[in-house]
């Protein structure tokens, strides 16, 4: 677990070949989980860019009582999060496990604040909810955590800790959402985790979803068990199993409470105690026809109804009682629903984003509310009435992602309950990529946003069930362009997450996929269906889940699942028109070779693929009109396999290409790489990994990228950037990927320069946001320069590695050495960035390096040396004395300066020309101080001489003088005193260093023509410099025959080196 810096987080990137591993389960604890180990990517770094404008889904907050500021937010599939500082700033915990991403609950010990404990897997029975591997323990206040146990429970509903004894702790186990099992119901510790027993079991497909401890006696719990199943088809969310149970001696007996309690099977149950009175006790009970808020005033044993509400409780079903006042509960849903008189009437707060899933309040100031929504964290300090929203997580759980062709590179995606965005790639700004930078194109949970590669104000995006539009960006209007089915025929089947093609062939032709294809050549004006039935049509009403048939379920009939027998993948081929892959929500695969007039089905080339299981990744080759590849998820039918499949002959044969990833991942989507066929991309649900022999083998991509769902990867065409799509934790680039698919051939060599996967842009950052507190979202912007990528096969010392650039006639512009290369000298892939400018000159005192002092902010003009001219490079890697190999580079002017290429040059040679003057000026100020140094000895040597003669008193005294002269004219400090400025107002303005350093910072600060004031400037500082190492070189000469006056020839030290006349350089 690691701090994160949210405005500039230190990333990595690499890939594994060695996997974390687990053992025991609920027989007991297991071992602390090492570091990853890294390998030869770990020179790459992704960078998260955001957005966090909108958060993302929350699970649960646990908030440390003696000190709110301190508080847990657990994510649906962006890990566990932790602030000090009520949300100013985050600690982003859990990013480094192999496979849990999703949180279910979290507590703080009572008494020990640095006792935390956290059950995996979301509780909120959703179709795109993951799953966890069991519970964790943490006693550093989450900095480490140990895995506890429970690995087979996959959703963890409540974990509580007893407040008398720290050692007794109690789980509510939920169980597989998709399928049967043994480890749900209640656990229980009695030795802080080492071992559990199981204290309350229903059957194999009912799990505890409640748990809650009586306030003032310890031994009475009270459970609400759940009797529910998912399937990629439906939901069936109740039956006999679900119950409200009590216990009275810590968990060894059981009752059912059910007086007061609807009678037939119930659905999902939420519970709360009044803490004034644990008497007091409300229930949101799900049932078929008496769903409703319940109240019991006898600790359990009565329980009678208060009102009907209770929103769709198979999401929510979360209640809280005011901790000061039992007749103010809250109940959540896609609301807050408030009531103040116990449930009979409630309000509904709409302030905050909508969805509520977790809710605290402050016992010792209830008027403090945190809540939890889809949308992040709101934190209210009135009882609700006025809401802060806290969008500084980036938890945006994206579907997908498109760019366009602007620079920089726009990117749009739709995401859970969240809508359609879109935002820049990479901002001017030196603050990064802010909330603001980002707006949106459709509403609802988005999904596919495909932007036109021809007109990126033209974007085609989607919200649930088909809803698809045709967005112009320019004026954000939206024409719902959706096809309708002719007139007699049956509804289109529409999925949750609709696929959308735009052509490779021709922007103006997309297809969208329901349960058949259309297509549209007039861009979605008008419709034509080129296929039939696409699916296996089953009628889900004769499937069954528990036993029973989906015609007869009664509670949350499948929820969430409009339809089913509908396409999620839809492609055609960019080698050859007219070749289209489908892929369905219920396993079918089929395509067509003559743009839909005939379709053949696949569905029996898979060998060992469950049947029905979804179709949730499908590429037609970049490379080969033939090669196809096709990810299918089967976990919705409890199945945690890897199903991966190519084909070389246009589909007619599929060969598994998953053996190499590791168990229980999960495909989520698959990738091919742009410029080398060999290469391939999978998106796990808990990581990306990559595959550089077309799927024989696959190694993780670790360092940079927290364990995260994903979802989609593409390629910018343009700047060879990876882009991923993360359903937890929004967008992540890796910018310019060549090093990957070039990684083969670079391994089989003991050192290898990557090429350059594009030109590299010259421009100045912008200083465009003053007054950034720590709290707005900062996305990382692309590291300034050009990113120069070598590969060592063995860690090499500093010093014997260097990076050697070239202009096209020669000259050596640049070297890259010790310094440059700090911790870039590693075996494996390495990553270095050239700033685009001449040789930095080496900092000497006086004037400060980057600027300040007296300069107006210029002093010295820094170091820095200017841009080079645009053109061709050459980039030799060096290692051990030896050239390894030269790749070309081009470097491009900015883009958005107007400017020719005459007034360039002219720019060009101004600046280099004052860089060069002030080398010759550090040269001076460096002489100066070793005069200085001399002097000092000088005057050391005059006052213990016993009768120094006259004569060279005053010569000496003239000298000092004349040192202190050129002190002030090269702004050199003498130790112990203050600095002259950097060459700004007043008389500082006598520092020659400091006014040519000052004119060159001015100069290269815009991309213009030197102004008249500029040009004046170089020349009077030309002129002035001459006349000052004139006289330098003057004292220079003098100095040895002072010490010859004084008589002391045998402490006379060398003479200086004369500097270089102006202009000799």
């Amino acid at each position: 677990m690691h701090l994160r810096n949210l405005g500039a987080p230190a990333l990595q990137f690499c890939l594994l070949a060695t996997m974390l591993v687990s053992g025991n389960t609920a027989g007991g604890q297991e071992q602390p989980r090492a570091a990853a180990p890294t390998d030869a990517f770990a020179g790459l770094q992704f960078r998260n860019i955001g957005p966090a404008a909108m958060g993302g889904r929350i699970d649960d907050l646990a908030v440390l009582e003696s000190n709110p500021a301190i508080f847990y937010v657990g994510t649906a599939t962006g890990g566990l999060w932790k602030t000090m500082n009520n949300g100013t700033t985050w600690e982003v915990l859990f990013d480094d496990l192999d496979d849990a991403v999703s949180i279910g609950d979290i507590a703080i010990a009572p008494n020990d604040a640095n006792t935390v404990w956290v059950g995996t897997g979301e509780n909120n029975n959703r179709q795109s909810g993951s799953w966890g591997n069991g519970v964790y323990k943490s006693v550093d206040g989450g900095q480490t955590f140990r895995h506890m146990g429970l690995r087979d429970s996959r959703h963890i509903a409540r974990i509580v800790l007893d407040p008398v004894d720290h050692d007794v702790v109690y789980v509510a186990s939920l169980g597989s959402l998709w399928g049967p099992g043994k480890e749900r119901g209640v656990y229980k510790s009695t030795d802080g985790g080492l071992t559990w027993a199981q204290i309350l079991f229903v059957n194999d497909d009912t799990g505890a979803t409640e748990l809650v401890q009586d306030p003032a006696n310890n031994k009475v719990l009270y459970a609400a068990t759940y009797q529910r199943r998912r399937a990629q088809w439906g939901f069936s969310g109740g039956g006999p199993g679900s119950a409200i149970h009590k216990s009275s001696d810590a968990g060894r007996t059981w009752t059912r409470l059910t007086t007061g309690i609807p009678e037939g099977p119930l659905g999902r149950i939420g519970m709360d105690i009044y803490r004034k009175n644990s008497n007091v006790i409300y229930a949101r009970i799900e049932h078929p026809t008496e769903s409703g808020t319940y109240r019991s005033d006898d600790a359990g044993l009565t329980w009678r109804k208060m009102s009907s509400v209770n929103p769709r409780p198979m999401y929510f079903s979360q209640v809280r009682i005011d901790p000061t006042n039992d007749l103010r509960i809250y109940v959540l849903g896609v609301q807050i629903h408030i009531s103040d008189d116990g449930g009979k009437t409630f309000i509904e707060n709409g302030a905050l984003h909508s969805d509520h899933h977790a809710m605290w309040i402050n016992p010792a100031n209830s008027n403090h509310i945190i809540d939890g929504t889809d949308g992040g964290v709101g934190v209210s300090y009135d009882r609700g009435k006025n809401w802060e929203g806290i969008y500084n997580m980036d938890l945006g759980q994206y579907y997908h992602v498109g760019y366009d062709m602007d620079s920089p590179y726009n990117l749009c995606g739709g995401l859970q309950d969240n809508y359609t965005w879109c935002g820049p790639s990479a901002v001017r700004s030196r603050n990064g990529i802010v909330n603001d930078d980002w707006y949106q194109i459709q509403g609802g949970d988005g999904f596919e946003a495909v932007i036109d590669p021809n007109d990126s104000d033209t974007i085609y995006a989607e919200s649930q069930d088909g809803n698809v539009v045709r967005v112009n960006r320019r004026t954000n209007e939206r024409q719902t362009i959706r096809p309708l089915p002719d007139r007699g025929e049956p509804n289109l089947r529409w999925n949750w997450n609709t696929p959308i093609h735009i052509s490779p062939h021709s922007s103006s032709t997309i297809y969208v996929g329901a349960n058949k294809v259309f297509k549209s050549t007039d861009r979605g004006q008008s419709w034509q269906a080129i296929s039939g039935e696409l699916t296996q049509s089953l009628d889900r009403e004769s499937l069954s889940l528990m036993g029973q048939t989906a015609k007869d379920f009664k509670v949350a009939k499948n929820d969430g699942v409009q339809s089913y027998g509908n396409l999620v993948q839809l492609v055609e081929s960019p080698k050859q028109a007219g070749v289209l892959y489908a892929g369905a929500d219920d396993g079918s695969v089929n395509m067509t070779r003559d743009g839909g007039k005939t379709w053949a089905n696949l569905d029996s080339r898979f060998r060992n693929l469950p049947k029905g299981a979804y179709v949730s990744g499908l590429v037609a080759s970049v490379h080969d009109a033939n090669t196809v590849y096709v990810a299918f998820d089967n976990h919705m039918s409890d199945d945690y396999d890897n199903h991966l499949y190519a084909s070389a002959d246009g589909g007619n044969n599929f060969r598994s290409i998953s053996e190499g990833l590791p168990k229980g991942q999960v495909v989520m989507t698959v990738a091919e790489d742009p410029k080398n066929a060999a290469v391939l991309y999978a998106g796990t649900e808990f990581g990306l990994f990559v595959s550089t022999d077309r799927g024989g083998s696959w190694n993780r991509v670790r360092s940079g990228l927290p364990t995260v769902p994903i979802h989609e990867i593409v390629f910018h065409p343009r700047e060879n950037d990876m882009i991923l799509a993360t359903h937890g934790r929004s967008l992540w680039i890796l910018d310019d990927s060549t090093p990957i698919r070039q990684a083969g051939e670079a391994m089989r060599t003991d050192a290898f320069l990557f090429d350059f996967g594009r030109p590299a842009m010259q421009f100045n950052p912008a200083n465009d946001r003053g007054f950034v507190t720590d709290k707005p979202f900062r996305g990382k912007n692309p590291t300034f320069g050009a990113p120069i990528s070598y590969y060592l096969k063995d860690v090499a010392p500093t010093a014997s590695v260097s990076l050697r650039i070239r202009d096209a006639a020669g000259d050596i512009v640049r070297e890259l050495r010790a310094n440059d290369l700090q911790n870039q000298t590693n075996a494996g892939i390495n990553r270095v960035y050239w700033d685009l400018r001449y040789q930095p000159l080496v900092a000497q005192g006086g004037t400060p390096a980057g600027g300040g002092g007296g300069g107006g902010g210029f002093g010295g003009g820094g170091n820095n040396g200017p841009f080079v001219l645009p053109g061709d490079f050459g980039v030799t890697l060096v290692v051990g004395g030896k050239d390894i190999a030269t790749k070309s580079l081009r470097v491009v002017g900015d883009r958005l300066a107007q400017m020719t290429d005459a007034d360039r040059t002219t720019w060009h040679n101004t600046a280099l020309s004052l860089h060069r003057l002030q080398e010759q000026a550090n040269d001076a100020a460096a002489a100066v101080t070793q005069l200085g140094e001399q002097f000092q000895s000088l005057e050391s040597v005059m006052k213990t001489a016993a009768n120094a003669p006259g004569e060279a008193k005053t010569a000496i005294e003239a000298a000092g003088k004349q040192l202190t002269e050129l002190r002030r004219r090269l702004g050199v400090t003498v130790p112990g005193q203050a600095g002259t400025g950097g060459g700004g107002g007043g008389a500082a303005n006598q520092n020659v260093r400091g006014a040519i350093g000052q004119t060159k910072g001015q100069l290269m600060n815009a991309h213009s023509l030197p102004s008249d004031q500029q040009q004046r400037a170089l020349t009077q500082g030309r002129d002035d410099l001459a006349q000052v190492i004139i006289e330098v070189n003057s004292l220079i000469a003098t100095m040895p025959s002072l010490f010859d006056k004084l008589g002391a020839g045998g402490v006379k030290p060398a003479a200086l080196k004369p500097l270089r006349p102006v202009g000799s350089l």
